[in-house]
């Protein structure tokens, strides 16, 4: 057999590196079609057919019955950023999949409407500014009036998914008499790192109950601006709040910063390589088997999730309940020794 010169060698990479572009603009393409079209679909009744048509299960088979016993002994208060004007449409595809699986919902806007699932923050502001503000008034309202009712307390935005018994189960592996927290974990900033908040991420009673006894009651971060997920994650390690890890048993991350398919064929954003503690996984080992959250999402990507992970299964391939192994709890030790300035992040 001829070896193959170098020559060829490197022809084979200009396609393979043109192709793989193609492939990237297709999808960013179909992408940004799809997100063009959305402000359309609470108009046109599309999302309020679909949205209604998945609150019948009735002619699924289904044994939930692992769910429904997890839902009740791991309680989650879900708290998800929004605007008013997401309310008429990605609100109502996000309470019609996955946040109707939240022991309870607060969505934070500014907002003249009423609900017990709403919580106004016209107070602090609403825009990109004051996402810490908002969030820290969000935290402090929480452990004044939900403290002792939940578990632990979920921060998500309004273009996350998030798969609720999934969390549960990662959850249910960890205490929630011992201050921590966990998702998506940077290593920059905050010497003990900090959870990227697009991702999402978690808190249990007792690190609520520091963060606003002594983080915020002695402004160890900004009352508002700044970068929100950098700013809580400074007052929870001032706060004596420990990083849970979030990875499985293969270093595989459960929460994630992009879609499903931006890890999956290994096209996250290259600022992960700079900001993630756990090295990036791309392609077949980017997630674990029980993912929690993907981001970045619009409320197509977000009914499709719903479809494909409630409404449809593999004969014969369904998933074990009885692995025991898979989410060894730890605690992240502290490891950095050099750190950005805030304004740096992406």
């Amino acid at each position: 057999m001829r070896p193959v010169s170098a020559a060829t060698t490197r022809l084979f990479l200009r396609q393979y590196r043109f192709r793989l572009l193609l492939l990237a603009v297709i999808i960013t393409l179909t992408i940004v079609t799809i997100t063009r079209r959305e402000d359309n679909h609470g108009s046109d009744g599309r999302i309020a057919e679909i949205t209604e048509q998945l609150k019948d299960d009735s002619s699924l088979y289904v044994d939930s019955r692992n769910a429904d016993e997890i839902y009740r002994n791991v309680t989650v208060l879900c708290y998800i950023l929004t605007m008013e004007r997401n309310m008429d449409n990605r609100v109502v595809v996000v309470n019609a999949t996955w946040a109707k699986r939240c022991n309870k919902v607060l969505y934070l806007l500014c907002t003249d409407r009423k609900g017990r699932d709403i919580l106004s923050t016209c107070s602090v502001g609403e825009s990109k500014e004051h996402l810490t503000g908002k969030v820290r008034y969000t935290l402090k309202y929480m452990y004044k009036h939900y403290l002792h009712k939940y578990d632990w307390f979920l921060k998500a935005d309004d273009d996350t998914y998030v798969i609720m018994e999934n969390l549960r189960y990662l959850l249910s592996h960890y205490p929630t008499n011992k201050a921590g927290y966990l998702g998506y974990h940077f290593k920059l900033f905050v010497n003990q790192g900090y959870m990227s908040g697009g991702a999402g991420y978690v808190i249990n009673k007792q690190a609520l109950k520091q963060l606003v006894e002594v983080g915020f009651s002695q402004n160890h971060c900004l009352e508002d601006g700044g970068n929100e997920d950098v700013e809580i994650g400074k007052c929870l390690q001032a706060s004596n709040v420990s990083v849970f890890s979030s990875l499985d048993k293969f270093q595989r991350e459960t929460f994630h910063t992009d879609t499903p398919w931006q890890h999956t064929l290994g096209l996250q954003p290259s600022y992960l390589d700079r900001y993630s503690t756990n090295h990036v996984h791309r392609g077949a080992e980017c997630c674990s088997q029980f993912p929690v959250t993907y981001h970045h999402l619009d409320v197509d990507n977000i009914i499709f999730l719903e479809h494909m992970l409630y409404r449809t299964h593999v004969w014969g391939r369904h998933g074990r309940t009885d692995v025991k192994d898979l989410f060894p709890p730890k605690s992240v030790r502290p490891q950095n020794k050099h750190l950005l300035q805030s304004d740096d992040t992406p």
